[in-house]
């Protein structure tokens, strides 16, 4: 990691829906978390803008200036622009790491938001020994950060983990039919599936907050889509243990938050038995953290 004198970095998170930043030292947050709407299908210029402003008002507010600055993307990085994704629909190609950089005079680096969150969940773990770690997160959409042997894996060409596009097709629990193909993986399991799940089984729409009041009160349509969003997840997480073989799976993101209602799914799936999955006990700051980690000396 690249430090100030006193080691303090800025870790910022840029997400579809929000975007946060906060002060990092080590493995800690040392600020409150500074965060307002992405608003994502504005132009480049007023998302950047509302970047700076946070920015500044952190460095105010801390006291610290000109530190340098880590910044977790919704989408995988070519020379320091932001391949093309759905999360920020107005910034394909953009050169987000350069025009940060040069505005705010100092050095700014960019990692995907799912790398970001393994690697602070990596920097939590108290176990030493669990050094090879699945981070995924299940929120706008969804994605997977990969730790093995306590290293950021990114593959050849940076794209490891950008399962999101990968093509699947799944298969009705009842009768063992064919009831959706091709489609992406983004598409059957991103939080706003969920909503599409619950018009399915009730006949209404629904939003996600919503949804997770309804669970609560045993509402049965809510209950069902939870079911079957922890029937797929636990298939997708199946192939990926049999891909990577990790000693843990931590699950983040918005969606996270119902994990009681889909983890009883992942006990149908024997090749899961054995491996430690568990719900972000730091949902707020553990992007943050990676982000700031992803600053490089």
């Amino acid at each position: 990691m690249m430090k100030t004198k006193n080691g303090a970095v800025i870790g910022f998170d840029l997400g579809g829906t929000q975007m946060r930043c906060a002060l990092v030292e080590g493995c800690a947050v040392k600020s409150r978390i500074f965060r307002c709407s992405t608003q994502r299908d504005r132009p480049p210029a007023d998302i950047i803008g509302d970047m700076i402003s946070l920015i500044r008002t952190a460095e105010k507010e801390t006291g610290q200036e000109k530190v340098s600055i880590g910044v977790g993307v919704p989408t995988s990085i070519t020379d320091g622009c932001l391949d093309p994704c759905e999360n920020l629909p107005t910034m394909p190609n953009y050169p987000l790491a350069k025009e940060l950089s040069q505005r705010l005079d100092r050095p700014v680096f960019l990692e995907n938001d799912a790398a970001c969150f393994a690697l602070g969940e990596y920097a939590l773990l108290d176990d030493s020994a669990q050094s090879t770690l699945l981070g995924f997160t299940l929120g706008t959409s969804i994605g997977l950060g990969i730790i093995i042997n306590g290293k950021l894996f990114k593959g050849a060409r940076g794209q490891a983990g950008e399962i999101w596009r990968s093509p699947v097709s799944i298969v009705d629990c009842e009768n063992g039919d064919f009831t959706q193909n091709g489609r992406s993986v983004d598409a059957c399991l991103a939080g706003r599936f969920l909503g599409t799940l619950y018009e399915k089984f009730s006949g209404r729409e629904i939003s996600g907050a919503q949804l997770h009041e309804k669970a609560i009160q045993n509402d049965p349509a809510a209950l069902q889509c939870f079911t079957e969003y922890g029937r797929r997840l636990g298939a997708l997480l199946c192939q990926s243990v049999n891909m990577l073989d990790p000693h843990a799976i931590v699950l983040g993101g918005s969606v996270s938050s119902d994990y009681a209602f889909f983890a009883p799914e992942f006990s149908k799936f024997p090749v899961l038995s054995g491996i430690h999955i568990y719900k972000t006990k730091a949902p707020d700051t553990s992007a943050l953290l990676g982000a700031a980690w992803s600053v490089k000396n």
